[in-house]
C-alpha cells in the first residue's frame, strides 16, 4: 500500500478525537479493525513514531505526546491559520471523511477541482529524496521539454493548481513548473540531498504567486472601496498585507510589500474598479494600459 495513504489515515484518526486525543493503544486498536489500511499487520510502536515523524516531515503536522497522569495521549498541534498548506490537508481531509461517512451528503458539498494527477507521486518522491523525470508543456510552446534527474525540493499551491520546486543540475537554479502541464511522470531510483540552505519562505519572500526574480520588492498601496475592502481583511492579498490609516470615507488603504509581477498585476485587475493602485508609479501605470486595452475591446461600434 502507498504509505502517503497510511498517512492521512493517521492524521484523520488522530483528528478525530480532537484536543483529548488518543492513546498509543487506540490508535494501534484503530488501525487493527481497518482491513483497508492494515494490509494484515499490527501497529506497532515503532511504525507509529516512524509515520508521526514523516506527517510531521512531508506535510508539517505535528502530532504531539503529552502526558494525562500516567498515561500518554496524542494529538494534532494546532500551530493556528497562517500555513495555509497544513490548513488546506486538514480541512480536504475533513471533507473527505464526511463523504466518505455518508454518500447522500456528498450531493450537498461542492469542492473546486485542482489538478492531482501526479501529487501522491510527487509526496512521495519529495519525501524519498528520489529524483525524478517526466515531459513538460509549457503553454507558449508546442514541444514538450523532457526532465531527466530533476530534484524536487518542495512544492507549493497557487490558485488551485500545484507547482513544483526544484532544479535538474546542481549549478542551475530553481525552476518553478506547473503540475497539471507535467506527463509521463516516473520516480528514479537514485536519490539526492536537498541543499541545506534551501528555504521555501526565502526564495518566495516578497514574491506573489509563483513568480521568484531578481527585481526589488516594494510598497505596493491599494485603495480599495470599503465593501471590497471586508473581502480583503478577511483574506489578504499577501501575508505583508497591512491596513493603513485613509481619510476617504466609504475606503480603505492597504499596504504590501512585494514585488510587482504578473500574478499580482492579474489580481488587481480581477478586483474591478473597485480597487486603485496608487503606488508605486510604474504598478499604477501598467494597470491603466491594460485597463485602457480592455476598454478599446468594448468601444460601441458606432464610436
Amino acid at each position: 500500500m502507498n504509505p502517503l495513504k497510511k498517512y492521512i489515515w493517521l492524521v484523520d484518526t488522530v483528528m478525530r478525537a480532537g484536543n483529548k486525543g488518543l492513546t498509543l493503544q487506540q490508535i494501534a486498536d484503530a488501525y487493527y479493525y481497518n482491513d483497508d489500511i492494515n494490509g494484515g499487520k499490527l501497529y506497532s510502536d515503532r511504525t507509529f513514531h516512524r509515520h508521526r515523524n514523516e506527517v510531521k516531515e512531508i506535510f508539517g503536522i505535528e502530532i504531539e505526546c503529552y502526558p494525562t497522569g500516567s498515561v500518554f495521549r496524542y494529538r494534532i498541534v494546532d500551530s493556528g491559520d497562517n500555513d495555509y498548506f497544513r490548513r488546506w490537508l486538514l480541512d480536504s481531509i475533513a471533507v473527505n471523511r464526511v463523504v466518505s461517512d455518508s454518500k447522500d451528503r456528498a450531493q450537498y458539498i461542492s469542492i473546486e477541482n485542482t489538478h492531482t494527477e501526479h501529487l501522491t507521486a510527487v509526496l512521495q518522491a519529495l519525501k524519498e529524496r528520489r529524483k525524478v523525470e517526466f515531459d513538460y508543456m509549457p503553454y507558449w510552446s508546442e514541444t514538450s521539454t523532457h526532465y531527466f534527474d530533476f530534484q524536487i525540493h518542495a512544492i507549493k499551491m497557487f490558485e488551485r493548481r500545484w507547482y513544483i520546486i526544484g532544479r535538474y543540475k546542481n549549478d542551475m537554479p530553481y525552476i518553478i513548473l506547473a503540475l497539471d502541464r507535467i506527463s509521463q511522470f516516473e520516480i528514479q531510483e537514485e536519490t539526492f540531498q536537498r541543499d541545506s540552505d534551501f528555504s521555501l519562505e526565502e526564495l518566495f519572500d516578497g514574491a506573489f504567486g509563483i513568480t521568484i526574480g531578481d527585481g526589488d520588492v516594494e510598497n505596493v498601496w491599494l485603495k480599495v472601496e470599503e465593501h471590497q475592502a471586508k473581502y480583503l481583511r478577511s483574506l489578504p492579498l499577501h501575508r505583508s498585507q497591512v491596513e493603513l490609516t485613509c481619510r476617504d470615507e466609504g475606503y480603505a488603504l492597504f499596504a504590501l510589500r512585494v514585488r510587482p509581477s504578473y500574478e499580482l498585476r492579474q489580481r488587481i485587475l480581477s478586483l474591478g474598479s473597485s480597487v486603485e493602485v496608487m503606488q508605486p508609479e510604474s504598478l499604477r501605470n501598467e494597470i491603466r494600459e491594460e485597463a485602457k486595452a480592455m476598454l478599446a475591446k468594448y468601444k460601441e461600434d458606432d464610436e
